[in-house]
């Protein structure tokens, strides 16, 4: 049964995710007479019903000459992306994306949407092929297609954008003239030549596809109250000063009415000359 699937090891996935997960779980492999085909499963912990996955599918002189059957080449477009993301995320509400966006491998697309609870998940599509007008039976053949399936709890939209600008692809078919990728580019033609300067340049963590750390987030401290400042409790403690008119209309202040604690004690006109203590 040449064209059977067959679990493989996760070290022989084509393509992996970027370091930090999802991790890889499984891998299921079916071989044709043109493909290699995988299903790389990874870790999910979200509610939305699914598994994540990336899907993997490799043109090619695959070499099995015992295999008959030929894997059918169904180009990527877009009209039909968002029908097979439904598929993959069933009950999410998905919305597909009008940017145009690159990854190290060339354009790619995806949707994005809510899960189940509090779950976010995307689909992503990426077809890699060379120009057609480089494009030959004998040299610079060979196509890529690559989905990834992803749902998180809590994640937002850039996080899990990341893994699809991180994911590296490592397979590859020994024919030398299968090449998907194309002609790599010029070199700039001002590198070494003098009067050309190139200097730092900071790159934000989103622009490097870095996946964004968790935002640590810190209980502020309570105010202060007068039982934990000494300045508050010496103002809660100040006796305040009432101004009482007098007859003749200028104002009098009167004394402070000492606290419980207070030791100062203050005698009575009707104590006259007696002592502070035999005063009532």
């Amino acid at each position: 049964m040449p064209t059977a699937a067959a679990m493989v090891p996760a070290e022989n996935a084509l393509v992996l995710p970027p370091p930090g997960g999802p991790s890889v779980l499984s891998v299921v492999e079916r071989r044709t007479s043109n493909a290699v085909e995988q299903d790389i499963y990874l870790y999910t912990s979200a509610a939305t019903p699914g598994q994540n996955f990336l899907r993997v599918q490799f043109f090619g002189p695959v070499g099995t000459s015992s295999a008959q059957e030929r894997t059918a080449y169904i180009p990527i477009r877009s009209s039909e992306m968002l029908r097979e993301a439904y598929r993959a995320i069933p009950g999410a509400a998905l919305r597909q994306t009008a940017d145009y966006l690159q990854n190290n491998y060339g354009p790619f697309s995806y949707a994005f949407g809510r899960g189940r609870g509090n779950d976010s998940c995307l689909y992503a599509w990426q077809q890699i092929r060379p120009p057609q007008h480089r494009r030959s039976p004998l040299r610079d053949y060979g196509t890529i297609q690559i989905r990834l399936r992803y749902c998180k709890t809590g994640a937002t939209e850039s996080q899990l954008l990341a893994a699809v600008y991180s994911y590296t692809i490592l397979g590859t078919f020994a024919d030398p003239d299968w090449n998907p990728y194309g002609e790599p580019p010029a070199v700039d033609p001002a590198l070494g030549r003098a009067g050309n300067p190139i200097y730092r340049h900071e790159r934000p963590l989103a622009a490097a596809g870095a996946p964004i750390q968790p935002v640590r987030m810190v209980r502020p401290a309570p105010e202060p109250t007068s039982a934990t400042r000494p300045e508050l409790q010496q103002k809660a403690a100040a006796p305040t000063e009432t101004v009482v008119p007098t007859p003749t209309g200028s104002p009098q202040m009167n004394p402070p009415v000492p606290s419980g604690n207070s030791p100062i004690v203050v005698p009575t006109p009707a104590c006259g000359a007696q002592p502070a203590s035999e005063c009532p």
